[in-house]
């Protein structure tokens, strides 16, 4: 039923379809949420025109990827669920506040949910280095660790404590290019505690472990609600990808 409603009406939904993501772009630009909306849209029109019963292996192969899409997207989103609510308490030798972001010089709500997350921890350590890492991206006046800097020193936290890390684009540079940093000021196999938002610390975390710290802890920033659904997808293919990255490196 369903494939015959597809074929016999499929032209309408590729049309409604079509007219969601041109709203989308206007209102909302090529982020993430709207690129997932266009990989959605060309699928459809793709799959939608198959013959799948001329071309049965063809729909073997499908089926089969869906599965294995939809195995491991249930198996990642549990693990990152496993991290949602992190605050760990342990000592550790680094701070690392993970950047998400800015408009021009001004803190995107991710960040400074992220920022402020790490102030109790940071003021219960008042001796511990932190490094806030994120570099300079489109649309961004300076690099997103001179603004968490500058965030963190407005709420009283003292700028010899921390170290800006402003050249990374993505967590595996964050974290690579931090444990640079301590490497060059004696500590080789460091205990650090991540601060990132809660749907990124699972991959977070498996990215440090990956790079050679001691030990990876975390707390975990809260995040809008309304936008907790796209950044589970999100991270499902972000979780991937760093699997795949470093598993063949």
């Amino acid at each position: 039923m369903i494939l015959k409603f597809l074929r016999e009406k499929g032209r309408i939904v590729d049309w409604i379809l079509l007219a969601c993501l041109g709203f989308l772009l206007v209102f909302w630009g090529w982020n993430f949420a709207v690129q997932f909306v266009a990989l959605i849209t060309v699928t459809f029109m793709i799959l939608r025109r198959i013959d799948y019963e001329k071309h049965i292996w063809l729909r073997r192969i499908l089926l089969t990827g869906f599965g294995v899409i939809a195995v491991s997207f249930v198996v990642i989103e549990a693990l990152v669920f496993t991290q949602l609510g992190a605050k760990d308490v342990e000592q550790a030798d680094y701070v690392i506040i993970l950047g998400s972001g800015i408009k021009g010089t001004e803190l995107t709500l991710t960040l400074q949910q992220r920022l402020d997350a790490s102030l109790e921890y940071i003021r219960s350590h008042p001796q511990i280095p932190v490094i806030v890492s994120g570099g300079q991206g489109p649309g961004e006046s300076i690099p997103e660790a001179l603004a968490m800097r500058n965030y963190l020193v407005d709420q009283g936290i003292d700028p010899a404590q921390i170290t800006m890390e402003d050249r990374s684009t993505t967590t595996q540079e964050n974290l690579a290019f931090s444990k640079t940093i301590m490497d060059a000021a004696g500590i080789e196999h460091p205990r650090i505690m991540i601060v990132t938002s809660d749907y990124h610390m699972f991959r977070a975390k498996y990215i440090a472990a990956k790079n050679g710290y001691a030990a990876e802890y975390g707390i975990s920033a809260p995040s809008p609600g309304y936008l907790k659904p796209i950044n589970m997808i999100r991270e499902y293919f972000g979780t991937v990808k760093a699997l795949i990255y470093l598993f063949v490196r």
